[in-house]
């Protein structure tokens, strides 16, 4: 279950709306793992941990259903997804070629801004301390996401972060029940960004390619073992 936490209206967060502060609370929750897939979200309890009332708890939900994060079935329940492996070959054959296109867009446009970032994400993600992989979660989100903005086009920016929280839920997983594969995932990061510095297209969207290919084949090696 997840943790206690502190009223959002004491939170240091500030958002526009009640409804865009738990919905962002919950996407976190849900995206590094407090809630796990499959668990029931449940309306009275939320409401309570967070001492807000049921409504902006339920608009919340409508949004991280929206994301493909949770599904409410006919009874009103709500349930984290549960992933099947059509759910995730689907996610990975999107990411393949989406993400490979923007790999090959950043080699060509990316800034020196852009290039610091990544720099600085990679370094992050080479000093990983095996006790905090919440570090590494975040610093792989932001350098694909950074990628994303470096490839100047905002078709695609628009849509990887239409998936970001539910790209974040499935990565997650490969280096939660993975541990032993994180230098390789470290590695690949890597190679994907010294490409894209040296502006080589070609190369920075096969390594992207053969990054998210990796991932596919960690993943269902993972859980063969974990049935």
């Amino acid at each position: 279950m997840v943790n206690e936490v502190e009223p959002l209206q004491n939170n240091v967060i500030k958002r526009t709306t009640l409804k865009m502060q738990v919905y962002e609370h919950l996407k976190e929750q849900i995206i590094s793992g407090n809630y796990k897939p499959g668990e029931r979200l449940i309306e009275e309890k939320i409401a309570e941990s967070l001492s807000v009332s049921r409504s902006p708890i339920r608009e919340a939900i409508r949004l991280l259903e929206k994301d493909g994060l949770v599904t409410v079935q006919r009874s009103g329940g709500v349930q984290v997804i549960n992933p099947t492996i059509d759910d995730y070959k689907h996610l990975f054959e999107y990411r393949k070629e989406v993400e490979a296109a923007s790999a090959y867009y950043a080699a060509l446009r990316r800034t020196e801004g852009q290039l610091d970032r990544m720099q600085k994400l990679v370094d992050t993600m080479n000093a990983y301390d095996t006790k905090k992989f919440s570090t590494i979660h975040k610093a792989a989100r932001e350098f694909h996401a950074t990628i994303a903005e470096a490839s100047g086009n905002p078709f695609i920016i628009y849509s990887l972060s239409r998936l970001h929280g539910i790209n974040t839920f499935y990565r997650k997983a490969i280096l939660d029940y993975g541990k032993y594969y994180i230098q390789q995932v470290v590695n690949e990061h890597e190679q994907i960004f010294l490409a894209i510095k040296k502006q080589d297209e070609a190369k920075a969207k096969a390594l992207m390619r053969q990054h998210i290919e990796n991932d596919y084949e960690r993943f269902i090696s993972l859980l063969e073992q974990h049935e």
